[in-house]
């Protein structure tokens, strides 16, 4: 028994959260969570990362993104956990991760983590988003949309088959009508209790979420998480 849990320490203390920070271009945009999910086991094995597995009959690699993006969008700001064993050199990793990358993922940073640190989804608070409306018809009746959002206090949309509040979630929302395009930029309650979506925002605004541009540029985290 003494022994058994001797031998545990060292393979807990090896262990190394690290916190990889990354963009992902219009080349991904079709890309769903899932997918990217699995697609990053690959490119890390292909950098050959140590990963960590969780227990069970299932054993998993231990890899947590922070926030899912929604398909069809382009995003400047991506986090993701990885916990490895043992534990890397930061420039090593980085350059191994950097080359292993496919065209579309851009890498920011890797940072350490502790181990015991809150979970990455439990700490978002909010997204910020970039749309731009190159809709001619449309471009000229935004800016009245956006103040008639704004003032609203109830917008109502339908999330599988069930209708609700899209108004609350949206904590900021401005616009800027260029001669080509019209530029909205939101910041949306990204939390358990709900999750404002731009593509909703977007159509609620009266434009196509098909033709618009909408980048994810930053994550809010409840500390200095990211």
């Amino acid at each position: 028994m003494m022994s058994e849990e001797i031998q545990a320490v060292p393979e807990v203390a090896s262990r190394q959260r690290l916190r990889v920070t990354f963009t992902r271009d219009v080349t991904l945009k079709y890309i769903g969570h899932l997918d990217l999910s699995k697609a990053w086991q690959r490119i890390l094995r292909r950098a050959d990362w140590p990963l960590a597995y969780s227990e069970g009959f299932n054993p998993q690699p231990k890899i947590t993104l922070a926030a899912a993006l929604p398909v069809g969008c382009t995003s400047d700001h991506e986090v993701m956990d990885v916990v490895v064993s043992p534990a890397l050199d930061i420039d090593i990793a980085y350059a191994q991760l950097a080359r292993a990358l496919p065209p579309g993922i851009k890498l920011r940073s890797i940072e350490p983590v502790t181990l015991n640190a809150p979970a990455l989804q439990t700490q978002l608070l909010s997204t910020e988003f970039e749309i731009i409306v190159e809709e001619a018809a449309v471009i000229a009746t935004l800016p009245d949309r956006v103040r008639e959002f704004w003032a609203a206090t109830e917008v109502l949309r339908e999330r599988r088959g069930k209708s609700y509040n899209l108004r609350p979630l949206v904590q900021s929302l401005s616009i800027e009508v260029q001669p080509d395009r019209a530029v909205i930029r939101s910041s949306l309650q990204a939390t358990e209790s709900g999750t404002g979506r731009p593509d909703e925002l977007i159509a609620a605004l009266g434009a196509d979420p098909a033709t618009a541009q909408i980048k994810r540029i930053n994550l809010i985290f409840l500390d200095k998480t990211s």
